[in-house]
């Protein structure tokens, strides 16, 4: 996993981190495979012949592997969004399958999962940079070097619009 941006925050009793291109799977191998979860939402565009399929038309996937496998085995099914609760760890969200959120209440389990987000060599460097930039989005290129921006928009703008 390589996320092309991350971000942080943090708000009264809840603490969240982004990772922009990160798929639903790639963000949930971040957990445990046994953890419980809960999908709460649940939309897709390619799944059987549903059209537009949501969490009541696919099979009660109770744990994190359950889900991983689901995807992989199914295939593309066209992902668009994807929230669930993770059991005494926190929510994930996804939107169109490359935008990985997780939020919790507790700091410290925010940053142990973003901690397993990052490669390993830019590890303290970067969780220092979006620790104290809270809501600033944060890019790191494969030779460490760092680049801030206010909002998602001028990440685009300044890196997809070349």
């Amino acid at each position: 996993m390589k996320p092309s941006i991350y971000y942080y925050n943090e708000k009264p009793n809840e603490f969240e981190f982004y990772l922009g291109e990160c798929s639903t799977v790639e963000g949930l191998r971040l957990f445990d495979e046994g953890s419980e979860i809960e999908i709460i939402s649940f939309g897709a565009t390619n799944y059987k012949s549903f059209g537009w399929a949501t969490e009541k038309d696919i099979p009660k996937l109770v744990n994190v592997g359950e889900i991983i496998s689901f995807l992989e085995l199914t295939g593309d099914v066209g992902l668009i969004e994807f929230e669930a609760n993770i059991l005494d760890l926190g929510s994930v969200s996804t939107h169109d399958d490359g935008e990985f959120c997780f939020k919790s209440k507790q700091k410290k389990t925010c940053i142990f999962f973003l901690n397993k987000a990052i490669p390993a060599q830019y590890t303290d460097m970067l969780i220092n940079k979006l620790v104290t930039n809270p809501g600033i989005y944060i890019s790191c290129d494969n030779g460490g070097k760092i680049e801030k921006y206010s909002s998602f928009e001028e990440f685009v703008r300044k890196t997809h619009n070349k």
